[in-house]
């Protein structure tokens, strides 16, 4: 599922530590009160990734985020795309995504989200997206006595041609936080180290797209399209929120 895997996070006011998916523990942790808040952020990608994956010829991205939030766990995303490429920057599209956060105890340790992405981005876009149509996305968390959170999703990815996807992945987190408003102590400034597993299929992968461990080793390999279902990709990032 997309949830840029960021390299380098520059600027990211609360909202989800990105992408398509929004962490359920923070979209759980509503201000009481209130039926409905508003979310917005924006979020600087060194490259945006998908399952591990990039495009060779992608570029810097630039997403301003917008999410209105029901304090019952729906919530509705919007996410633009702009790439940054100096004198042929330009708007490359947007996507929507719809979705419900639950939770299974009141300290809210286990829950997970449901959630369906509409994408709307030009098919002749240099970032990975542009061969997407939609994805129904789930995914379930663990994070027990706040040491360190565990997650597992799934994600049903329709290109806009050809067969496809299912990915799945498994994530490793931990929130340290640098900073807390004392009054409201869900707001602040902390930095989330994650590593991440993905597999799956990749007939999404295009002909001059690179495996992130491949590009971190340095080889350059060039992953072949396949409709089998294996090991994908592995990666760290630091998320700055």
């Amino acid at each position: 599922m997309y949830k840029p895997n960021l390299l380098f996070t520059l600027l990211a006011l609360p909202l989800f530590s990105l992408g398509q998916q929004l962490p359920a523990d923070t979209l759980a942790n509503k201000p009481a009160g209130k039926t409905w808040f508003v979310n917005t952020g924006l979020i600087y990608l060194s490259n945006l990734t998908y399952a591990g994956r990039r495009d060779s010829t992608s570029v810097p991205v630039l997403l301003p985020t917008v999410s209105l939030i029901s304090s019952k766990g729906f919530f509705l995303s919007a996410i633009g795309y702009f790439d940054l490429n100096g004198s042929k920057s330009a708007t490359e599209g947007i996507s929507f995504t719809p979705g419900y956060v639950f939770s299974f105890d009141k300290q809210k340790q286990y829950g997970g989200v449901i959630s369906a992405t509409k994408y709307f981005i030009t098919d002749n876009s240099p970032i990975i997206l542009a061969s997407f149509n939609a994805t129904i996305d789930g995914q379930l968390h663990f994070n027990p006595d706040d040491i360190v959170k565990l997650t597992i999703a799934g994600s049903y990815r329709i290109g806009k041609q050809g067969p496809n996807d299912i990915i799945n992945d498994a994530e490793l987190s931990k929130e340290i936080w640098l900073y807390k408003n004392i009054k409201n102590p869900n707001n602040g400034f902390k930095i989330i180290p994650d590593v991440m597993l993905y597999a799956g299929t990749q007939s999404f992968a295009q002909a001059d797209s690179a495996s992130l461990v491949n590009t971190v080793l340095g080889t350059p390999t060039q992953p072949q399209v396949t409709r089998k279902y294996e090991l994908l990709a592995f990666s760290g990032s630091m998320q700055f929120i």
